[in-house]
C-alpha cells in the first residue's frame, strides 16, 4: 500500500502527498512477525501510519492477562493522540501479527507551520483532526462493548459493530481469532467459545470462520 491512500492524505494530489512525505522526514520500518514496537518516542512523539501487515495494541494487567486494546490494519494510524490510552501511562505495548511495514512521521512535522501555507499541509492538518474524531467515535464503542454484564452481551455489541460498518453487499468479517477475540472483550476464551456455540445453537449467529451473520427475529 501507497501512503498517499493512507486517510491522513486523503484529498490530497498524488504528487503532493510524495513531495509532502518527503518534507516530513518520514521513516519507513519494517518489522517481522510477533516483533514488538517497543521505542517509547515511536509512541508519543510520532504518528504511525501500517503500509502492509497489522499491529495490535496490547496491555497486561499484574497476573500477566493480556488485553487487546485496538487493532491497525492496512491504512491504520496510531500514535499518542489517536490510541485509546497513553502508551507510556498505561504500559501498552504495539505488536505486529504479521510482517508489518509502518511509516513514521513526526507529530511536530505535520503540525508545523508551513512557509508556503500550501493547501495540502492545511489538508493533512484536517484530516489529522478528522481522524481524531473518529477516534473518539471507535473509543465510545469499545466503552459501549465492555459495559455489557454479560459475555453474550459483549460478543453480540462487538458483532452488531462490526456488522454496522461493513459496506452493503459485503459479508461481515471478525477481525480477530477467537484467542484474540476474547482478549479483546476481555472474557475467558473458553467461556466465549461457549457463548459461540449456544449462539449458533439458537439460530441467531451464523458464522464461518471470520465470516458471520446475525439473525433477527423478523429479518
Amino acid at each position: 500500500m501507497l501512503p498517499e491512500e493512507n486517510i491522513l492524505f486523503s484529498g490530497i494530489d498524488i504528487h503532493d502527498c510524495r513531495r509532502m512525505v518527503q518534507c516530513f522526514n518520514a521513516e519507513f520500518k519494517k518489522y517481522k512477525s510477533g516483533s514488538r514496537i517497543s521505542d517509547t518516542s515511536i509512541l508519543t512523539d510520532y504518528v504511525g501510519i501500517v503500509l502492509s501487515g497489522r499491529v495490535i495494541a496490547v496491555r497486561y494487567d499484574i497476573n500477566g492477562n493480556r488485553a487487546i486494546l485496538e487493532a491497525f490494519g492496512e491504512r491504520g494510524v496510531f500514535g499518542s493522540i489517536f490510541t485509546a490510552a497513553s502508551a507510556v501511562r498505561s504500559g501498552m505495548e504495539l505488536i505486529c501479527e504479521n510482517d508489518c511495514e509502518i511509516m513514521f512521521v513526526r507529530y511536530s512535522e505535520l503540525t508545523k507551520r508551513c512557509e508556503n501555507a500550501c493547501r495540502c499541509h492545511s489538508q493533512v492538518v484536517e484530516n489529522m483532526l478528522e481522524l481524531m474524531s473518529e477516534k473518539t467515535v471507535a473509543l465510545s464503542e469499545r466503552v459501549e462493548v465492555l459495559s455489557q454484564r454479560s459475555i453474550e452481551g459483549k460478543l453480540l455489541s462487538c458483532l452488531e459493530i462490526i456488522e454496522d460498518k461493513t459496506p452493503d453487499g459485503e459479508v461481515p468479517q471478525i477481525p480477530f481469532s477467537t484467542t484474540a477475540l476474547s482478549d479483546y472483550l476481555c472474557v475467558n476464551r473458553s467461556a466465549l467459545q461457549r457463548e459461540i456455540t449456544k449462539l449458533k445453537n439458537k439460530g441467531i449467529l451464523k458464522i464461518d470462520k471470520r465470516s458471520f451473520r446475525l439473525v433477527r427475529s423478523g429479518i
